[in-house]
């Protein structure tokens, strides 16, 4: 079988890492299989592209237009990875050969900017969801109604990195988080949801790098736990980070993208019981008070930690239930089987020319809104402007703009994201200076302000104290 991906980057997170280790699953089978893997956003992780050789993948950095579609005639089937990335959805809205399709969604799909869009469900000759979360989204319903078969396969994880997986005795309770240190992951509290925990015994345990890093130590500092936790940078060695931890903490932001997270199937894989928030998609994955413990509010974080620091016997029988529950449902053998009849069913089917995503012609900020599907809400709404709204409710949709988490303001498809990738688009200037505004930063507020009315955006949008009227027509 010969496969084309399309994936947005390949630096090293869960997607990537997934697809790897599905090449290496069927490699290890004896099925043959010629990979090829479009990545529409350079540049590419050396140690990833080591790994990809050594499989026997092909990879097409940034490939032009001419090359992709000549990719896609060649292919028996393409697979796209997706989430909202700009240059991703750039090809979508392009004339495409006949393929048969193949739509892995590595995002749950239920809030902004990471959005399963009713477009995806259309496009799909197969769509495979990496969360039961994903099941209300627009995509998912457009293929159901479609009869597009859905199916929920966890994203695949490399559980030979946990071969030989022993538990050490240790002083006091552990508590471990492994991912990105960053709020567009990280819940923006993660600091004061682990310092409310009470059980003086319990220690947390930061694993993995990122920019927020300096910011977190601080607050725990400040909150006079600075003392209780301990920051590791990047593993890569499961085995150790994992011996002596007894308690997954995985508190994340609200409104994050995550699906079937790696770091908690590792874990439950491991038998250490996992604590979760119940506002994403990571709680899907979870038998609370079985599994592990699903938490309804911040309040409950802290309480669930301190139960299970003064409960051992409970911590030992969640964590059984939760390993047993790792090895019957996230066997990356049997799940990349099961992926491998999909590929090859999807394989069969003929031919059809897909259908170009609207907006290819239009402005960038419009392209952002269209990303956002039925979720575009204030964005819709400020892009329109007075022509199409009360100038209280442009101001309404500009305030919650301003106050955009930061999984919306800075994440990937975000609004910085898309600003970036279009940094001639007025709006999305103008959205990146609200964000900065609320955010404190004046200097690059104004100068966010001044480019988009340059760009030609209508002045009177923009919030008069911060943009000197002499800077206005200039």
């Amino acid at each position: 079988m010969k496969l084309l991906h399309v994936i947005p980057r390949f630096l090293g997170g869960g997607p990537e890492r997934h697809l790897l280790a599905m090449a290496a699953a069927w490699r290890n089978a004896g099925l043959t299989t010629d990979h090829q893997v479009a990545v529409l956003d350079p540049p590419i992780s050396a140690p990833l592209l080591l790994r990809a050789r050594k499989l026997g993948i092909k990879l097409l950095p940034a490939p032009n237009l001419h090359t992709l579609r000549a990719a896609i005639e060649a292919a028996d089937l393409v697979e796209v990875t997706y989430w909202n990335h700009p240059r991703l959805l750039d090809l979508l809205r392009e004339d495409l050969p006949p393929a048969r399709l193949l739509i892995r969604c590595a995002i749950s799909g239920s809030s902004r900017p990471q959005v399963l869009v009713r477009e995806l469900g259309l496009l799909a000759d197969a769509l495979v969801i990496s969360s039961p979360a994903s099941g209300p989204t627009a995509a998912v319903q457009a293929a159901r109604q479609a009869n597009c078969p859905v199916v929920f396969i966890p994203s695949l994880a490399d559980m030979t990195r946990l071969e030989g997986f022993l538990h050490r005795e240790h002083q006091g309770v552990r508590v471990g988080y492994l991912g990105l240190v960053d709020p567009t992951k990280m819940h923006p509290r993660f600091a004061e949801l682990c310092s409310a925990v009470r059980s003086p015994e319990v220690r947390f345990e930061v694993y993995g790098d990122g920019a927020w890093g300096p910011e977190l130590k601080r607050r725990f500092t400040a909150l006079g736990a600075g003392e209780r936790v301990r920051f590791h940078g990047h593993v890569e060695d499961l085995n150790t980070a994992f011996s002596e931890l007894d308690v997954f903490g995985y508190p994340l932001a609200e409104d994050t993208y995550a699906t079937s997270e790696k770091s908690i199937q590792e874990a439950m894989w491991a038998g250490i019981p996992p604590v979760v928030l119940a506002t994403n998609g990571t709680a899907a994955l979870i038998q609370t008070d079985q599994t592990g413990i699903v938490c309804d509010s911040e309040a409950d974080y802290a309480r669930a930690i301190d139960r299970l620091a003064m409960d051992a016997p409970l911590r030992r029988r969640l964590g059984a239930a939760a390993r047993n529950f790792a090895h019957e449902n996230f066997d990356p053998v049997r799940n990349s089987a099961r992926l491998r009849d999909l590929f090859e069913s999807t394989a069969a089917l003929p031919r059809r020319r897909p259908t170009p995503w609207p907006g290819r012609n239009r402005p960038a900020a419009y392209k952002f809104v269209l990303s956002l599907g039925d979720l575009a809400g204030p964005f819709a709404i400020s892009l329109e402007g007075f022509s199409a709204s009360t100038p209280q409710a442009v101001a309404d949709a500009d305030q919650t703009i301003a106050n955009s988490s930061a999984v919306l303001a800075q994440g990937e498809g975000g609004v910085i994201h898309y600003r970036n990738t279009y940094p001639e688009s007025p709006h999305l200037r103008y959205w990146s200076g609200l964000i900065a505004r609320h955010a404190g930063k004046h200097d690059s507020a104004g100068q966010e302000f001044q480019a988009a009315v340059q760009l030609g955006l209508d002045p009177a949008q923009i919030p008069a104290p911060l943009i000197p009227r002499d800077q206005v027509n200039a």
